[in-house]
């Protein structure tokens, strides 16, 4: 779960980000392996339970810190504030050494699939991550809930497939001085001259967007509004009412689904359960962002605030892309900059800042979007 970065004058720790866990290793394709085909099964079966192990661990401290100090606001200067930064930087340097740990074996894990040798009847499928228990319940939850919405089978299959995807994108190496510094390019060259000729000869989301944000952590609510050409309003009463019936929050969170939005925003499931409510919803990877807008899809994305804070998020829109000097660019609409405005930015710079994969959105053809509680199929 994520906290919109907003503007507010008192100490709020966000919500700790939860990396992907680990990898499943494959047990092997064909009808039979040499010896380093075998021992490199034996390594990779090792470090996957090492990884294991830490990221149980870092779920356990991060549980409970969400639990005492996620969204809460504190006193500056107080012991609480001084306790919860100390954990929430502890976090946050953990999650990141976790993920740079797991991208070798990820390789490693690709390197045995290609030394396995299938036989043709036999296929080995790619490495796709072992989802926690918390992530099983909230899915199954998502999924049990589009069903008593009478949404058909083939809308709760491309549901579950979306849930399914979310994961991490983007640099694991990323540091908050990088993060900023790229927030500070993108916001100085504001409307660079060549940047928006080169936009305008592109199709994407016209003007003006829902609105702006102000002191909530509602910018969930505003990037699927952007994304999905609806007004604010009827987004975040479908928000509401999604938090208000999900069996997956908590009993004080469904009794007032309009704080639960403002103090935490929504999580990546339950930005896909809404888009899909309204439209489709399709999961990207990052390389294939320029692909998705290309076909004329806004993707919403989660990156890191321009205050650099590793766990927390943010979500905005990208809405076109083009070549500039060589490089893949980005259009972006952002909730903080107000609906009149857009940023650019590299695709460098957007991998510095990017947290998670992205939702890509497209409206229901020929239909009009139904309250969430009777949405019906596509």
């Amino acid at each position: 779960m994520f906290l919109c970065a907003g503007f507010l004058g008192v100490v709020q720790l966000a919500t700790a980000q939860t990396p992907s866990p680990p990898v499943a290793v494959p047990s092997g394709c064909g009808a039979a392996a040499d010896n380093a085909t075998v021992s490199l099964k034996k390594d990779l079966d090792q470090r996957h339970d090492a990884l294991v192990k830490r990221f149980q661990q870092w779920k356990v401290r991060a549980d409970t810190f969400n639990q005492r100090y996620g969204g809460q606001e504190f006193d500056a200067g107080s012991q609480e504030a001084k306790d919860g930064a100390a954990e929430q930087a502890w976090l946050s340097q953990e999650a990141q050494d976790y993920v740079q740990a797991s991208e070798p074996f990820k390789t490693d894990v690709a390197k045995f699939i290609a030394l396995s040798k299938p036989e043709p009847e036999h296929t080995c499928a790619a490495p796709v991550p072992a989802l926690d228990p918390d992530s099983l319940r909230f899915i199954n939850a998502m999924n049990a809930f589009a069903k008593q919405l009478g949404w058909s089978t083939d809308k709760v299959a491309r549901l579950d497939k979306a849930l399914h995807r979310l994961g991490f994108d983007g640099d694991a190496n990323s540091t908050g001085v990088q993060v900023r510094g790229a927030w500070h390019d993108m916001i100085a060259r504001g409307q660079d001259a060549d940047l928006v000729r080169e936009a305008s000869q592109r199709d994407g989301l016209g003007f003006p967007g829902a609105g702006a944000q102000t002191v909530n952590n509602d910018c969930t609510v505003f990037a699927l509004a952007n994304a999905a050409g609806l007004p604010y309003g009827m987004v975040a009463a479908r928000a509401t009412d999604l938090i208000h019936q999900g069996s997956w929050r908590t009993p004080e969170e469904r009794a007032n689904p309009q704080a639960a939005i403002e103090r935490q925003g929504l999580n990546g499931g339950e930005v896909v359960l809404l888009a899909e409510a309204f439209g489709q919803a399709e999961v990207v990877p990052s390389s294939d962002f320029a692909k998705t807008l290309h076909a004329g899809r806004p993707v919403m994305v989660n990156v890191v605030p321009a205050d650099g804070h590793m766990n927390s998020g943010h979500e905005v829109v990208l809405t076109k892309t083009f070549q500039h000097r060589g490089e893949t660019w980005f259009e972006m609409m952002d909730s903080n900059q107000g609906p009149q405005r857009r940023l650019f930015l590299s695709s460098s710079e957007l991998n510095t800042m990017l947290q998670e994969n992205g939702v890509a959105y497209r409206p229901n053809p020929g239909t009009t979007p139904k309250l969430l509680r009777n949405s019906g199929d596509s």
